[in-house]
């Protein structure tokens, strides 16, 4: 692990906090009301000294992205690394992202802001490959979970690109299910009163029409779901505790 100058620590604190500040502005009004003048003003700094860490609102924007994408990476791990088959562990990954819109609904919201473009555009490059690979390993360790699914036969093989498309299927039914929750006010009118009850009962129809065993049983299935739910919010609370520490 690489030592940190005191120049540097100093630096990288600086950064954390300026991220702390700006994370309530925008998740409450949108980068509108972000305020560089706020921020310094907290820090008791010049705003040059804020611009030197961010040169515009649009990187804070994708810093705090970033942050969320790697949280949600963390959780989709240690869901992926739980004692179960292939089946229960693919539906523990959508538990935690269930888990990280309830207790990380800042960093959620913050999230849509950055894939507007007249946002991403204002952005650099290198932050913008962070973010790209933050997002990949999060595609990753859902693909591992398929492919080990095929390779002990609960998943048949059925063509070359099947992984590719069953995570595909997997992220769009879950995350444009909980965006929607999100910004929807629709819901209700279209019959839709338990948006995540749907989100599982899609994706277990999904699963079961490819014939991923086990299929879908109610009862077991949801025994499977309050086990991990409570094993994430523990694991996650021991993170919190450590990262005070």
């Amino acid at each position: 692990m690489q030592t940190l100058t005191p120049k540097q620590q100093q630096i990288r604190q600086r950064e954390t906090r300026i991220l702390d500040l700006a994370r309530p502005m925008i998740a409450n009004g949108g980068i509108s009301v972000l305020s560089m003048d706020a921020i310094a003003a907290e820090l008791k700094t010049a705003k040059g000294t804020v611009y030197n860490h961010f040169p515009n609102k649009e990187e804070i924007v994708l810093a705090l992205a970033i942050q969320a994408v790697e949280c949600r990476l963390s959780l989709f791990s240690h869901a992926a690394s739980l004692d179960g088959s292939p089946r229960q562990r693919v539906a523990a990954i959508g538990i935690a992202c269930e888990l990280f819109v309830d207790r990380f609904h800042e960093l959620f919201r913050i999230e849509q802001i950055i894939r507007h473009d007249a946002v991403w555009d204002k952005t650099s490059p290198k932050r913008q490959a962070l973010l790209r690979d933050c997002e990949s390993r999060c595609m990753h360790t859902v693909a591992t979970v398929v492919r080990d699914a095929m390779a002990c036969g609960d998943l048949e093989n059925q063509t070359t690109h099947a992984v590719e498309d069953i995570v595909f299927g997997l992220w769009s039914l879950v995350y444009g299910g909980l965006m929607l929750e999100l910004t929807s006010p629709s819901l209700a009118d279209l019959g839709i009163e338990n948006a995540r009850r749907a989100i599982r009962r899609n994706c277990n129809g999904l699963l079961d029409g490819l014939q991923w065993q086990p299929l879908h049983d109610p009862k077991s299935y949801e025994r499977w779901i309050e086990k991990v739910r409570t094993d994430l919010n523990q694991w996650l609370d021991n993170e919190h505790k450590l990262g005070e520490s």
